[in-house]
């Protein structure tokens, strides 16, 4: 099976009530040669990261930001020649952070698959990271509007500044609370979402009205997806996951319903003692489940993405009725009923 079949066909697996394939209808044949020209862009590189690069490359993914990229496109004036490098460079920058992020977290597998630097050590991680950024920007920087290389640049900084402080939390073993928790999840996530939708608008010289409403759309779906992703952290099945379940709680990353659960559990001291330890095991993070769940941590964490989720939704009247809004509507539904 080729890689772009087998991403294909991944699609297909994702999410019990919804296809990203579907989702993806009205840009599935742009998204696809994306990912021919990912991987040819892969497979021309050094050959010191390109087995890295590529591992991470086939482990597979979402494709969610190329795809907001090519959604956003649809706005303005559409030609893909123009939105292609745009697009190919939104994943290089996930995928550069993914690398950096699992040395962070010292996370040794990632969808099921060991990640890279647990195969070929932190050096050549560090590296492969590197390279991924680097080529990301000589991409953007052929865009055919200029801007666009100083909005993605903007992305990268914010993910760095949201990092920089949840290590320096985790670092200092503090507890944040909801505004705080909610800064950070904007500047790893949501942000990155609605510049990619932005981008994709501008590099097709769409009005600024349209790139303001894609990039709330796309800012209030990435709260949302971080919530829920935050959430299944705690909530899924490890096989489901691809990962051991609590894997930010094991990081001393504190995210919404452990904050909730601070506050509402009658067990709030147990589960501070448990949030602050110095080792969290399997066992432990069991009874966090169990804690959180009896505080309704979890309800309470779908409400929030949930309200998010409409947010987007609402931004999206601001659009022209095209065949990219009703999927950018069935995406956001897809980020509430993901099961991965």
């Amino acid at each position: 099976m080729s890689t772009v079949s087998a991403w294909q066909a991944q699609l297909g697996e994702v999410g019990d009530h919804l296809d990203l394939r579907s989702v993806f209808a009205d840009v599935a044949t742009d998204l696809s040669d994306v990912e021919r020209f990912l991987g040819q862009i892969l497979d021309e590189g050094p050959q010191a990261v390109r087995d890295a690069a590529s591992h991470l490359f086939k482990a597979g993914g979402k494709r969610l930001r190329p795809a907001l990229v090519l959604f956003g496109a649809k706005f303005g004036q559409y030609r893909y020649q123009d939105v292609r490098g745009v697009a190919a460079a939104a994943e290089l920058i996930h995928m550069a952070t993914l690398v950096h992020d699992d040395i962070i977290d010292r996370a040794d597998v990632r969808r099921g698959q060991p990640t890279v630097h647990a195969l070929w050590g932190e050096q050549a991680a560090v590296l492969t990271g590197d390279y991924l950024f680097a080529k990301a920007f000589s991409l953007l920087s052929e865009a055919p509007v200029g801007g666009v290389v100083g909005v993605m640049a903007d992305v990268v900084f914010r993910m760095c500044s949201g990092e920089i402080a949840q290590n320096v939390a985790a670092r200092q073993n503090t507890l944040p609370d909801e505004g705080q928790y909610l800064d950070r999840i904007a500047a790893k996530t949501a942000v990155f979402i609605a510049q990619s939708c932005r981008a994709g608008a501008m590099a097709c010289r769409a009005d600024a009205a349209v790139q303001q409403a894609l990039y709330d759309y796309g800012y209030a779906m990435g709260m949302g997806f971080q919530i829920v992703d935050d959430l299944l952290d705690l909530t899924a099945e490890p096989k489901t996951l691809g990962k051991a379940i609590g894997s930010d709680l094991r990081a001393h990353v504190i995210t919404l319903p452990v904050i909730h659960g601070l506050q509402a559990s009658q067990r709030r001291s147990e589960l501070r003692t448990i949030a602050q330890g110095t080792e969290v095991n399997g066992e432990s993070v069991q009874t966090v489940r169990e804690i959180l769940e009896r505080a309704g941590s979890f309800t309470y964490a779908e409400t929030l993405a949930k309200n998010f989720i409409d947010e987007a939704k609402a931004s999206l009247a601001k659009l022209c009725d095209l065949p990219a809004r009703a999927s950018l509507l069935a995406m956001a539904d897809f980020v509430l009923e993901r099961q991965l």
